[in-house]
């Protein structure tokens, strides 16, 4: 079953109706190449909210989800839900479709389709950081909101953007920014995380081989 959101209908709801209205001989040129071509090069925005209103992730994602919550003893916090390690851990293995589901109905909680994107894409931070570092484990909660807010306004000073320029709670130009290169989205979320590591919310993990019990 291949769930869908609104938001994706929304977007699509204007094109849909001035293709029915529009008289015959135009419909061609309504959905011509150059439109075609149009909707691939769209803005990072729209793209985020197309997959996120499609539920779209990148290969691997629960998987690495999983990994994450091996390395956070007290759980995630994902749109104010509450994803605890235990136990999901000891309940769930990670390939099975229960527990991909149990992400999934997190995500959906979020209303923003592209605020989900942000979401899936500091997850994929999260793991790779994680995943080059084994010796490191989080100890407090980890709130994603608190991590994209604080990428965000590290995103806002590198933008020169005055206060009471914008909302401070208004994303837009960030949703609306190529995830990779030195001033994309990952990055920002990157330098969150590891700020959050610097401040000294992770210990060293039980696996690490240079520890001494």
């Amino acid at each position: 079953k291949i769930k869908v959101r609104k938001g994706i209908c929304y977007h699509c709801l204007p094109y849909g109706l001035h293709h029915r209205t529009c008289p015959r001989s135009k419909r061609e040129a309504f959905f011509s190449p150059q439109l075609l071509i149009s909707f691939v090069h769209r803005g990072w925005l729209n793209r985020r909210q197309i997959d996120g209103s499609l539920n779209r992730t990148p290969a691997g994602f629960y998987d690495r989800v999983w990994q994450i919550l091996e390395r956070t003893p007290n759980g995630l916090i994902v749109a104010g839900r509450f994803l605890p390690q235990q136990p999901t851990l000891s309940d769930m293995t990670m390939y099975e479709m229960n527990f991909s589901l149990l992400v999934e109905d997190m995500l959906q909680n979020i209303d923003q389709p592209e605020y989900r994107q942000i979401i899936v894409e500091l997850l994929m931070v999260i793991s790779v950081i994680l995943e080059r570092n084994p010796e490191l484990e989080f100890q407090d909660k980890v709130d994603l909101d608190k991590v994209v807010q604080e990428a965000f306004h590290d995103f806002q000073k590198d933008h020169n953007r005055p206060k009471g320029a914008e909302h401070q709670d208004d994303l837009t130009a960030f949703y609306n920014t190529h995830p990779a290169g030195k001033k994309g989205t990952c990055s920002y979320l990157s330098k969150a995380v590891i700020s959050l590591l610097l401040e000294g919310d992770v210990k060293a993990s039980n696996d690490d081989p240079c520890t001494i019990s």
